[in-house]
């Protein structure tokens, strides 16, 4: 009980934060946003791990920088939150890839997690070709931001088909919820404003930190440089 309380205060600060931007209530926004990453990073530093990540506190310090970002109703805070956003994707990449790298070579996880990309890569080119006048000149940043956001996608598809263990079910669940959150957010700023739209992307934001979380936990307790995870 007492090991999952920040769990608790994750889910209720999470709740109360999307509340608070439904009914535009800044303060209750401003009382329980900061709230979810710290929640989070407790409910981390309690669990039964070998050591602490250093690529874990970077990414949920960055993001923790980033929502503290979006509360600062400024022009142009947009771009800096891509920007900030983008790192912990290089950080969660270099991760993923070293963990592929371990696990081997799987043909049929490749051929997949491949199509996967093929697939993004397309969405992504409709995305650019659909940014509006005023944003069109941040097309470049959106395709290095996309082609990353892929790499992160695909491979973490890759490592969940071809050894199916929880920790890359968790990270590849992360990795969903984030390129969602952030395909909606290239929308509602970038192409077509859709107040909901801002809602339906930031549930899914705190839910892929969740399971972010969950990953570093679970890849830690199943010791992935251990053999028997490799693919014969």
């Amino acid at each position: 009980m007492i090991k999952n309380t920040p769990i608790y205060f994750y889910i209720a600060a999470s709740i109360m934060s999307v509340l608070a931007m439904v009914i535009e209530n800044e303060w209750l926004l401003l009382l329980f946003k900061p709230m979810i990453i710290p929640a989070l990073l407790i409910y981390y530093y309690g669990s039964e791990k070998k050591y602490l990540s250093i690529v874990l506190l970077g990414v949920l310090l960055i993001y923790f920088i980033s929502d503290a970002f979006t509360l600062v109703d400024l022009n142009g805070m947009e771009v800096y939150t891509m920007v900030l956003d983008f790192i912990p994707y290089l950080l969660l990449v270099k991760v993923v890839l070293e963990d592929s790298l371990k696990i081997g070579y799987d043909k049929a996880s490749l051929v997949m997690s491949g199509i996967g990309y093929v697939g993004l890569m397309l969405v992504m080119y409709y995305m650019v070709s659909s940014l509006n006048p005023e944003t069109s000149e941040y097309a470049i940043a959106v395709v290095v931001y996309g082609v990353i956001l892929a790499v992160y996608v695909c491979a973490s598809l890759y490592n969940y088909l071809a050894i199916g263990y929880d920790f890359t079910m968790y990270i590849m669940i992360g990795a969903c919820f984030g390129l969602i959150a952030d395909v909606l957010y290239i929308i509602a700023n970038m192409i077509f404003y859709v107040k909901a739209l801002t809602y339906i992307e930031f549930v899914f934001q705190i839910i892929s930190y969740f399971y972010i979380v969950a990953y570093f936990i679970k890849r830690d307790l199943n010791a992935l440089e251990h053999q028997e995870l490799y693919v014969k």
